[in-house]
């Protein structure tokens, strides 16, 4: 018998195993589509992870999102059924769209006020640690094991010790971070700071990692503790 089957059993006596070995809120948070009504970009206020293009609205780190399946704006300077925007793109006019951190942005000349979100999150494990910069080349060494395991999303970096300290604004993988700026590289090996501008030499790195217990190859296994 499957972890999957023995949920359909449900016994009670070793549901809560059950839950916990799946990290039933991490899952809940992480793994289920999401509905948000009546959201508020504009109140939101200025987000640092985002270009100052777009309007945000800040996700937990435990509940970033991966993809936007529907939006419907109720107020604003547009409003009705908004497209959605290409991944890892800015939102164009009447879009919205998933930012590299994982929140969800809309352009802000639209004035957005109300809007209902219907996304996928991005499933993962949170970790928010302090590393070092090289100051010539302002990149940040992951260490192997984090690489190993998986880094999904850079979600926030903020430079303690810095010719410019302060929370960074966010780009998609690959892209070169000017000032102000932080971006995983393309194989999410390394976080980069813009090295001359920025002079980081430290920085605490919000990120999400491909998670311990991964619920399909959980689901799939033999029957365990439930």
């Amino acid at each position: 018998m499957s972890n999957a089957e023995a949920f359909d059993r449900a016994d009670p006596n070793n549901l809560s195993d059950a839950f916990r070995e799946i990290a039933l809120g991490k899952f809940l948070q992480g793994q289920v589509m999401q509905v948000r009504r009546n959201l508020d970009p504009v109140a939101s206020g200025p987000n640092p992870e985002n270009i100052a293009a777009d309007d945000a609205i800040s996700l937990p780190l435990g509940g970033k999102a991966s993809r936007v399946i529907r939006a419907y704006a109720r107020a604003g300077g547009v409003t009705g059924e908004m497209a959605i925007a290409a991944p890892a793109a800015a939102p164009a006019a009447g879009q919205v769209g998933v930012g590299a951190n994982g929140d969800l942005v809309f352009l802000a000349a639209d004035a957005i006020t109300d809007v209902d979100v219907i996304y996928v999150p991005e499933r993962g494990d949170v970790l928010e640690v302090v590393f070092p910069v090289v100051l010539a080349t302002g990149i940040l060494v992951l260490p192997a094991p984090l690489v190993a395991r998986g880094v999904v999303v850079l979600m926030k970096a903020e430079a303690l010790e810095a010719t410019l300290t302060g929370r960074k604004i966010i780009r998609e993988p690959g892209v070169a971070p000017a000032a102000g700026e932080a971006a995983l590289d393309t194989a999410k090996a390394t976080v980069n700071f813009a090295a001359g501008a920025d002079g980081v030499t430290r920085a605490k790195v919000s990120l999400l990692l491909v998670a311990a217990n991964g619920l399909a190859e959980f689901l799939e296994s033999p029957e365990t503790s439930i």
